[in-house]
């Protein structure tokens, strides 16, 4: 059977977790990302962007790249080669963000997946027939995309408004005691009304939430490093019942904390080779600070 001009190497559904990340790193090959949902912030080599569900990144050789996920996000992921000097050098020139998907991108995805786990007869051929049909796609919606009126850019963070910052620094700082909306409204000098509307329209969530998000970042970090009964970490983080705090922590995380206990260092990737000689570097880590707080700092 002819060599296929594109091969896959990896597949994988990974789900980022708030408190996980994939830190800044660089490889030889291609990877592309479908964002299933939830938001995150991915770093292009120098341009930084907020992905939304339905859309597609495409990370290019040598690229350096990250990801920071601002809520709970599920992605699919491919990681392959391109052999075929004329569709590498059309991928080079390519957008590497295509947004509003047609559904069928999932699936190819899916597909991939799917024959990588059976591996049937000829399950590496139907891989790459079904990437490259993905690569197709990507290049014609690519040749079409406005990138600059369908994203915003990380330029415009929410944190570079003063009004943010410092009301995100109050909650930090005061994340385990009780507090209202008006108490962080008094502390930046706005009305509380003011102070809600600029996280609902900068950040696309309450001041509540944040403080929520918070309080569950920092519970994580105290379950993972300490063997604290689940009572003891919900009063350190500002929750009054244990009851509470688990309704809470599967809201932010999906899971329970005795679940997150169990699994944390197990990673959060479900992932296949479909190349059986592909050792994957798993760069994701996880985070000191969401990607929200380290803007505000």
């Amino acid at each position: 059977m002819p060599t296929s001009s594109v091969e896959v190497l990896w597949t994988a559904r990974y789900d980022y977790q708030p408190g996980w990340r994939l830190a800044e790193h660089k490889h030889e090959y291609f990877q592309m990302i479908y964002f299933v949902s939830g938001l995150a912030c991915v770093a292009l080599g120098a341009c930084n962007r907020r992905i939304g569900a339905g859309s597609l990144v495409l990370i290019k050789p040598r690229c350096v790249h990250a990801l920071n996920p601002v809520s709970l996000v599920k992605t699919l992921d491919l990681k392959f080669l391109v052999k075929d000097r004329w569709l590498r050098k059309r991928l080079c020139d390519a957008s590497e963000l295509v947004f509003d998907c047609e559904p069928g991108i999932a699936d190819l995805f899916e597909r991939i997946r799917h024959e990588g786990e059976r591996k049937g007869l000829f399950y590496r051929e139907l891989c790459s027939t079904y990437l490259m049909e993905l690569l197709l796609l990507h290049l014609r919606a690519s040749g079409a995309e406005e990138e600059a009126e369908a994203i915003e850019s990380m330029d415009h963070e929410p944190f570079g408004d003063w009004i943010v910052q410092q009301a995100a620094h109050f909650i930090r700082e005061r994340h385990a005691e009780d507090f209202s909306l008006l108490d962080i409204a008094k502390a930046v000098g706005r009305s509380d009304r003011h102070v809600r509307q600029h996280f609902k329209e900068l950040l696309g969530i309450s001041p509540r939430r944040y403080l929520l998000q918070y309080r569950i970042q920092k519970a994580q970090h105290l379950i993972e490093s300490s063997s604290y009964a689940f009572k003891e970490v919900a009063a350190m983080v500002g929750f009054k019942t244990v009851h509470h705090f688990t309704r809470a922590f599967h809201d932010v995380c999906g899971e329970t904390p005795g679940g997150w206990r169990k699994k944390y260092q197990a990673g959060i990737c479900k992932d296949v080779n479909i190349d059986p000689r592909f050792v994957n570097t798993n760069w994701t880590v996880r985070a000191e600070f969401s990607p929200r707080e380290q803007a505000a700092m």
